[in-house]
C-alpha cells in the first residue's frame, strides 16, 4: 500500500479515481454517476472488506439480470446494456469506532437516467439497497435505510462536452471529498479504497 499524503487529500486516490471515472465515460459517453454511503446495523460484525467485495459483484449481476429482462420482453429491438464502474472508500466516525463506505457508481445513462422513487422497487435505486443488503446477508424489506442517498445525488456527464459541464465540476468535488485523508484509518491489512479493477 502507498503511503498516503500528508496534505488535505490523497492523490494517490485522486489519481486512481480520474482514471476510473475517465475509463467509465469511455465506455459510456453519456454517464449517470451517482452517490451512495453504505451503512453497518450497530450489531453487524463487519470483517474487513468482505462485504463491499461483495456488494460491487452482486450489482453487476442485477444489471445483467435486467438487460436479458429487457431482451426477452421486447424481442427484435434495440436494448441498451450498462456496465458499471464504481469508487469507493472506507472511513471511520469520529470516535473511530464504527466505518461506513462513500461510493460512486457510474452507469450508462441511456439505461438509466434516474434513480427512482427511493421506496420504489424494480429501480436502480431498489438495485443498489437490495445489493447492499444482499451482501450483508440482510432482508433488505427491514434495512432499506442502510442505503443513503445524499441531496442531488445524481450527475450527468458527456464525453463531447466536458469542459461545458457544471456536473462534471460538481462530480469532481465529491470525489476530492472521498479522496480526503481525515476520516481514514490507513493500515497493511485493510484497503481504505477500491475501483474497477483496471485502475
Amino acid at each position: 500500500m502507498k503511503k498516503p499524503s500528508l496534505g488535505k487529500y490523497n492523490y494517490y486516490y485522486l489519481c486512481k479515481f480520474r482514471s476510473t471515472l475517465m475509463n467509465a465515460m469511455r465506455t459510456h459517453p453519456r454517464t449517470l454517476a451517482v452517490r451512495v454511503d453504505l451503512h453497518f446495523p450497530d450489531d453487524y460484525c463487519a470483517e474487513g472488506n468482505r462485504a463491499i467485495g461483495s456488494f460491487t459483484p452482486a450489482l453487476k449481476s442485477r444489471l445483467r439480470a435486467r438487460y436479458r429482462r429487457q431482451v426477452k420482453k421486447n424481442p427484435g429491438k434495440q436494448t441498451h446494456q450498462s456496465d458499471m464502474h464504481y469508487i469507493w472508500v472506507r472511513e471511520h466516525n469520529q470516535c473511530g469506532t464504527k466505518f461506513h463506505y462513500h461510493v460512486l457508481l457510474m452507469f450508462n445513462k441511456d439505461v438509466f437516467y434516474t434513480l427512482g422513487d427511493y421506496t420504489q422497487r424494480g429501480n436502480l435505486a431498489d438495485m443498489i439497497i437490495q445489493a447492499w443488503c444482499g451482501a450483508l446477508n440482510l432482508d433488505a424489506e427491514k434495512h432499506r435505510t442502510l442505503v443513503t442517498f445524499p441531496e442531488s445525488p445524481c450527475y450527468y456527464l458527456y464525453w463531447g462536452s466536458l469542459n461545458k459541464s457544471t456536473d462534471f465540476s460538481a462530480i469532481w468535488s465529491r470525489i476530492e471529498y472521498m479522496a480526503k485523508n481525515r476520516d481514514k484509518q490507513y493500515s497493511r491489512k485493510v484497503r481504505t479504497m477500491g475501483c474497477t479493477a483496471y485502475c
